[in-house]
């Protein structure tokens, strides 16, 4: 059975009914799932497409909110003015139409297994997710920095409570270098794929505000805070001696974290990384 609420409070009533909602965004991970097929007849799925509260994408002078219903192709159109060229690059990576179009963006922060595009970037950003819990016949509403609703493995942390993710809230204070690189189709090459997100503030001839993440689909989702702050610590520019130490630092730790993910991945990153570096201390120089 198909349930189409069209506000928050009609998605309320439905949990009070319903004992275990799939809840349907754009379908894209479900439908890309081989035990998808047969449905169980008796599933209760909840279409969310009808609740405009979740369309919307506002503004303040503090912050950006995005809802979750928002595709990845309404986002590029609507937001090229408001949003950071990280997060631009990131929609940008999926190359299909068709996906953009499906794609929402509370679907893939909540895509249970893996980190892909957007939640790669969003850890970069300090962004949040709004998170509304059913509990004791009633959602709790909460903020969630986006980087702590995953394990290592990039797998959602959520739990086994039933749960909607309402919407991402962006801040307005972003590095002014940023970059976001993905080699290799995350989807049909999982092994060789990467997925690097970096961002930093220049303060004259200081890096400050260093943010970086990795993911490598269905293995690793990769965060360092100690990274961040040893950057955050370097005048530009780095000595090349020094950037490819740090460099081979972050691969070293990377492969300590992470033993899922391959030399080949962590060498990727390592040189994708290094190349942020270099590019750093060019600007500065010219």
């Amino acid at each position: 059975m198909i349930h189409q609420p069209r506000t928050l409070g009609e998605l309320s009533l439905l949990f009070q009914r319903i004992e275990h909602p799939l809840l349907w965004a754009g379908g894209t991970y479900l439908m890309s799932r081989s035990d998808f097929y047969p449905f169980p007849s008796k599933a209760q799925i909840v279409d969310l497409g009808r609740i405009e509260e979740l369309k919307r994408i506002s503004r303040t002078d503090r912050h950006i909110d995005i809802g979750a219903m928002v595709t990845t192709s309404s986002l590029l159109s609507a937001g090229k003015l408001v949003l950071p060229s990280i997060l631009k690059s990131a929609l940008g990576s999926i190359i299909s139409h068709i996906t953009r179009r499906q794609i929402t963006i509370g679907g893939s922060v909540c895509e249970p297994e893996s980190r892909m595009a957007f939640s790669t970037a969003l850890a970069v950003l300090d962004a949040q997710a709004e998170i509304r819990k059913w509990d004791e016949g009633r959602f709790t509403a909460a903020w969630i920095p986006v980087n702590r609703l995953y394990d290592k493995r990039g797998a959602l942390l959520l739990g086994k409570t039933p749960f909607v993710l309402t919407k991402i809230r962006l801040g307005l204070e972003w590095g002014d270098f940023q970059r976001f690189v993905l080699i290799d189709n995350p989807i049909r090459t999982p092994d060789t794929a990467i997925l690097v997100a970096f961002q930093a503030t220049r303060n004259q001839t200081a890096l400050t505000k260093v943010r970086f993440s990795a993911s490598f689909p269905k293995r690793a989702f990769h965060l360092s805070p100690e990274l961040e702050n040893q950057l955050s610590l370097l005048n530009l520019p780095i000595h090349p001696d020094r950037v490819n130490t740090i460099s081979y630092e972050m691969a070293h730790d990377l492969m300590n974290r992470h033993e899922s993910i391959t030399e080949f991945q962590a060498e990727r990153t390592r040189r994708v990384f290094e190349s942020f570096l270099h590019e750093l201390n060019i600007q500065t120089l010219s």
